[in-house]
């Protein structure tokens, strides 16, 4: 009997525990829940604006798409369209101009009639009793050398052409010689008992011109930069340095041919040129250079 009691009350203590726990965990459910309801209410307002701001903003965005293309399908849009495209031939055919302009510039810039002139004047120059075997010129001096049957004759010539004020200095050089020894007979004109030989170099007087400029590379070569111009003595030497690329418009280029008065260097000479990075020269009268370009493609060394 008193085990059967003991029993009950066991049991009537374990309802009253579970009892008391289930009663427990409903009250913290019950006042956890307003907060749970209102983080939820947050997270879906939050989520129902950014909703509705992308919506405005995608709105707004596609009534500008569509304001643009009503735009560019009007006429007014159109006939714009016609004038760029107007516009950029006409930037074309300037472009084109103005290489044409400056390549016949470096043209006339390399052309000088002192050549002929100094011909001209060594020729008329001459003494009856001379004659010219040789003319040759190079970086600015002009080697001349002839015969006369006196050395006086030779002389004077050389007084002749330092009276001309063509050249700068003359270095002189007059020799006798046996004409028999050299072939001549009574029948040659120069034939006689003794000649004499001369041998002239003259230094041109004066000043020629450098001009140089760049281009992009093509059949009608773009200018990339403007004309330079330098005056220099005949003789002078001339270097450009830092050729082999250059940086335009923060556009790389990279050297593909070189024209040296109208004329292309040889693969050989470009290479040179390549490698040493620079172009040098002496001034045998007015020099042109033409520095063609291609757009530096990416990895090219």
């Amino acid at each position: 009997m008193s085990f059967a009691k003991s029993k009950n009350e066991f049991s009537k203590k374990d309802m009253n525990f579970f009892s008391e726990f289930s009663s427990s965990t409903a009250q913290q459910m019950s006042s956890a829940f307003p907060f749970f309801l209102l983080a939820t209410v947050v997270i879906l307002a939050f989520t129902l604006i950014v909703w509705i701001v992308c919506g405005i903003q995608i709105m707004n965005k596609q009534n500008k798409i569509n304001d643009i293309k009503k735009e560019m399908n009007s006429a007014e849009y159109q006939e714009r369209l016609r004038n760029k495209d107007k516009t950029q031939a006409e930037v074309e055919d300037l472009r084109n101009y103005h290489f044409q302009l400056t390549s016949l510039d470096n043209k006339i810039a390399t052309k000088t009639v002192a050549d002929t002139l100094t011909l001209k004047t060594i020729k008329d120059s001459l003494p009856d009793d001379a004659v010219l075997t040789s003319y040759h010129e190079v970086d600015g001096v002009i080697e001349i050398q002839g015969q006369t049957l006196n050395r006086d004759s030779a002389l004077n010539y050389l007084h002749l052409l330092d009276e001309k004020n063509l050249f700068s200095a003359i270095e002189d050089q007059i020799k006798p010689f046996v004409p028999s020894e050299l072939g001549y007979d009574k029948k040659n004109i120069m034939f006689g008992h003794m000649g004499y030989s001369f041998r002239f170099l003259c230094t041109r007087s004066g000043l020629v011109t450098l001009t140089h400029s760049s281009f992009i590379d093509g059949n009608t070569p773009v200018p990339l930069t403007q004309l330079n111009s330098e005056t220099k003595a005949p003789g002078d030497p001339y270097s450009l340095t830092k050729i082999k690329e250059i940086t335009v418009d923060g556009v790389k280029y990279t050297l593909s041919n070189v024209k040296i008065n109208g004329t292309a260097v040889t693969p050989a000479v470009l290479d040179d040129i390549k490698t040493k990075d620079e172009i040098t020269g002496k001034m045998s009268g007015n020099v042109n250079i033409e520095l063609l370009y291609t757009v530096k493609k990416e990895g090219e060394s």
